[in-house]
């Protein structure tokens, strides 16, 4: 993680300016760190076995520590450390003399890192929030269409089955709404599920998709238990990735979808493998889902932290293999046991 942070001492190292940035990760605020002498705040900078900014400032010289490693009150913190000499500067009680200013780059921090995560999350949740209050609207009046629809044109088989799916997606898309502005996403109600029929559903509702795309789709259906969950989770979460995979296949290809279960100590996961044939990437630009991801074009990176928190809620994961010319391959792992319900992880 690319960060900067400083502080300044005067010829007796003692602190006289000090970041606030700094101060949330050594767990002093300015007023408590200046005037201080700086490792009392900050873990003392060695070079061979000596203090480097009694160094510079002795020596009047630039000293710089490559990788420098040290804890701080939370974590372990390695970072590229300055330590610069200054002519004049004004100490505490507002003499000039000479000093130093220390610089940390190129910091690599947890606790930063959780900080900027959960200020980013933050604003996704009040992003969200507003975005939930102004599609009501128009959910509305795609509800009224697709009644007039399923009303005029019943007689017609293919027409009144998509019409039945998409009337059942956007009340349950309502619902959801409703959820979502007074619960969390994990509160939302559950019952037993079977994934094979989602999927099947989902077969349907992307057909169209696939078809004026030229995409080939291949369902495998294995042998699964239901569980217990919240279906329209579920469902959003799989499409987030077939969704991704008909995008990269503008062209043609094939997507092909499989279900399976697969054992582990004390239980077993079901597995959703979803498959393409697109461009695929040499860049593993999906190991950690950074939340930096989200600003990837089209949003890729938001559809995929979505998955990826919704299968953690049921104690499950997803794994992602991609490569250059070689399409993609995503597996959705769904914790469950042979009863129809989650394990205990």
């Amino acid at each position: 993680m690319e960060e900067g942070f400083s502080f300044t001492v005067d010829k007796n190292s003692l602190i006289i300016s000090w970041e606030e940035k700094l101060g949330q990760v050594m767990g002093n605020a300015s007023p408590k760190a200046l005037g201080k002498v700086y490792h009392e705040v900050f873990p003392r900078l060695l070079k061979d076995s000596n203090d480097a900014v009694s160094l510079s400032l002795s020596g009047n010289e630039k000293i710089i520590l490559r990788k420098y490693a040290f804890k701080c009150p939370y974590d372990a913190i390695t970072a590229d450390i300055r330590i610069e000499p200054l002519e004049s500067v004004k100490d505490a009680r507002g003499k000039k003399g000479r000093g130093a200013k220390v610089t940390l780059s190129n910091v690599i921090c947890p606790v930063l890192q959780n900080l900027r995560n959960a200020q980013r999350f933050i604003g996704l949740g009040k992003t969200a929030s507003t975005l939930a209050h102004g599609v009501r609207n128009p959910l509305n009046a795609m509800k009224g269409a697709v009644l007039y629809l399923s009303e005029k044109y019943r007689n017609e088989r293919t027409l009144a089955e998509f019409a039945a799916i998409m009337e059942d997606e956007i009340k349950r898309f309502d619902e959801f709404i409703s959820q979502f502005l007074v619960a969390s996403v994990t509160e939302a109600e559950s019952a037993v599920t079977d994934i094979n029929s989602l999927l099947k559903k989902i077969e349907v509702l992307t057909s169209y998709q696939t078809h004026f795309s030229q995409i080939r789709t291949v369902y495998e259906y294995g042998d699964i238990p239901a569980i217990m969950a919240n279906s329209f989770q579920l469902e959003h979460a799989i499409l987030n990735i077939i969704n991704n995979a008909i995008e990269v296949m503008r062209g043609g290809g094939r997507l092909t979808v499989k279900t399976r279960l697969e054992p582990f100590p004390g239980g077993c996961y079901i597995v959703v493998e979803i498959s393409d044939t697109g461009p695929g990437t040499s860049v593993d630009a999906f190991r950690q889902f950074a939340p930096q991801a989200l600003t990837e074009d089209r949003g890729k990176g938001f559809g995929l932290l979505i998955t990826r928190e919704i299968l953690k809620g049921y104690g499950g994961y997803l794994e992602i293999k991609s490569r250059k010319g070689k399409g993609t391959v995503a597996q959705l792992y769904i914790a469950a046991n042979d009863k129809g319900g989650q394990n205990e992880r």
